[in-house]
């Protein structure tokens, strides 16, 4: 059997919160130098920093273990005794009322709390649910819109790289056919290969939005993967939003 650590070496929560800033702080500062002298392994793994910033915490718990005032730290403060009190009264008072058959009227705090959950947890829900459907909708409103065409060919103005991107995303820009506008391509990025300024490449320009020209040679069809990636999504956010609501 596992040996079970001793209530002194417990972290609380303030000493918790201590550590979580400091681990944010590593972390986030590795990953700001890695952007400041990109590219590097850094930038273009931020799990790295993770890691080092998780390591770091091992010396530095060593180290202030060694002072006293991180074990103040694990004394609750007068603000916490005071509602701890409060929290055991209220308890005391609901098992009272429980066993005498009435029902305890609910703080102000308590149905402040519950509707700031409610107002919280219920657009979390909702929105979870709309995840898919929008996910489907959007590639079948391409799809649709280059069934319908027409498909013209356009001419390739500019390609632009993402340079804050790690995966070379570019942005393409033709004239628009009719009127030589530059307009992005949706879908450009998806191309292959990459297109070229002075390429042509087939569009289509959606009649009721001339701004949304969609390229006519992507497949548009949603990958296999995006289902079930979807539905573990889907599935997770509701589960997080009804917890907070009703939870």
């Amino acid at each position: 059997m596992g040996q079970v650590s001793a209530p002194d070496n417990d972290l609380h929560g303030r000493q918790l919160a201590l550590l979580l800033l400091f681990f944010s702080t590593v972390g986030g500062a590795l990953y700001f130098l890695g952007w400041l002298t990109r590219p590097n392994f850094i930038y273009d793994d931020p799990l790295v920093c993770a890691f080092i910033a998780g390591a770091a915490c091992i010396p530095a718990y060593v180290l202030v273990e060694q002072f006293s005032w991180w074990k103040r730290l694990e004394q609750p403060t007068e603000r916490t005794k005071t509602r701890r009190k409060r929290m055991r009264s209220r308890a005391s008072a609901k098992a009272r009322a429980s066993r005498s058959g009435r029902r305890l009227r609910p703080s102000l705090l308590e149905v402040l709390i519950r509707t700031v959950r409610v107002l919280v947890g219920v657009p979390i829900a909702l929105g979870s649910l709309a995840i898919l459907p929008l996910g489907i909708t959007a590639g079948h409103d391409n799809q649709r819109l280059i069934a319908r065409g027409p498909i013209q060919q356009a001419v390739v103005v500019s390609v632009t790289e993402d340079k804050w991107s790690r995966s070379h995303e570019v942005t393409v820009k033709v004239a628009r056919p009719g009127d030589g506008v530059a307009v992005e391509v949706d879908g450009g990025d998806q191309l292959d290969p990459e297109p070229a300024v002075g390429d042509r490449i087939d569009v289509v320009v959606d009649p009721e939005d001339p701004s949304n020209v969609v390229a006519a040679r992507v497949d548009w069809s949603m990958p296999w993967w995006a289902w079930p990636f979807g539905i573990v999504i889907t599935l997770v956010l509701l589960a997080m939003g009804l917890g907070i609501a009703f939870g």
